[in-house]
């Protein structure tokens, strides 16, 4: 586990080594997101991120038009966005609603909002810059952005998914937003396209991301759960087992949406009782354990 003085240490490294060359600190970037990863606390992560997001606003600063700079900026943000999500969910089911978590969790929940907008803003225009069939991607009818999609080729995954996953994080906060629930389709072809071209990115990213949206809803009103089905289980089969929130995400979307009351006992029981796990999943099955224990605690009154 990286502790707070090695992270600064780290820090402190990094801007000797910056060079100015993108390729630096796409590196620096790449780094720092494994030791995200491979730590087991998340609140450690979340207290040490910040820093580097400074970080990366003076590297924008120099250089607004390098579209490496703008998606690793963008991805940690929304990478931090998420922590701060998680730690607003947990603050929800472990304390009382007191006057002094309830305003917490507003600043925390205030503080995810302007993260993902600023991150959506910075991974549009690293894909503008990139290639200029992926601009402007997030205005774009419907019909215009299948066309635009229709030119991906495999060396555009990296950034056309990072793209996606900005949305989709967007999407949930503005949820009371039909215009933004409207997007879902464009960030469900992106996510299809990732598969198509490779599906094993980010440990099966996709899929999973997939399997949460066409399980957002039953199929009497439009959802495809069963096709969400198919994607959780490929995001499974693919990591072999390793990546935990594949499994609770299937049994808080999926099998709560469609009241499988065994699946979900099953796969929280698969989650708790795992022993090893591998370097690249430390921080994400940590996160996922914990969100089996809430889903664990309350599914007798869900079912």
């Amino acid at each position: 586990m990286i502790s707070n003085n090695i992270l600064k240490l780290f820090l402190i490294i990094s801007i000797q080594f910056i060079t100015g060359c993108s390729f630096t600190i796409s590196n620096f970037t790449d780094n720092l997101n494994k030791a995200v990863k491979a730590n087991n606390d998340p609140k450690t992560v979340m207290q040490a991120l910040p820093p580097y997001l400074i970080l990366m606003d003076g590297f924008i600063e120099g250089d607004a038009e390098d579209e490496d700079i703008l998606i690793a900026s963008a991805k940690l943000m929304n990478a931090y966005a998420g922590l701060l999500a998680a730690e607003h969910d947990m603050m929800a089911v472990a304390l009382e609603d007191n006057e002094a978590n309830i305003y917490q969790r507003k600043k925390l929940k205030q503080q995810e909002i302007k993260l993902v907008e600023k991150a959506l803003k910075r991974a549009s225009s690293a894909n503008c810059i990139y290639e200029e069939y992926l601009c402007n991607l997030t205005t774009l009818k419907y019909d215009d952005f299948i066309k635009r999609i229709q030119q991906v080729e495999d060396d555009d995954i990296a950034m056309l998914y990072s793209l996606g996953t900005v949305w989709a994080a967007w999407i949930k906060l503005n949820s009371q937003d039909w215009n933004a629930v409207a997007q879902l389709p464009q960030v469900k072809l992106i996510m299809q396209t990732v598969i198509l071209l490779n599906e094993n990115w980010d440990n099966a990213g996709a899929h999973m991301y997939l399997g949460v949206l066409n399980s957002l809803m039953p199929a009497s009103y439009g959802g495809k759960p069963e096709k969400g089905r198919e994607s959780f289980e490929a995001a499974i089969k693919i990591t072999q087992g390793k990546n935990l929130m594949a499994k609770v995400l299937f049994a808080e979307f999926y099998a709560r949406l469609t009241f499988n009351e065994a699946l979900h006992q099953k796969l929280i029981s698969e989650v708790l009782n795992y022993k090893e796990t591998p370097h690249d999943f430390v921080l994400i099955n940590t996160l996922a354990i914990e969100k089996a224990k809430y889903l664990q605690a309350s599914a007798e009154d869900y079912f």
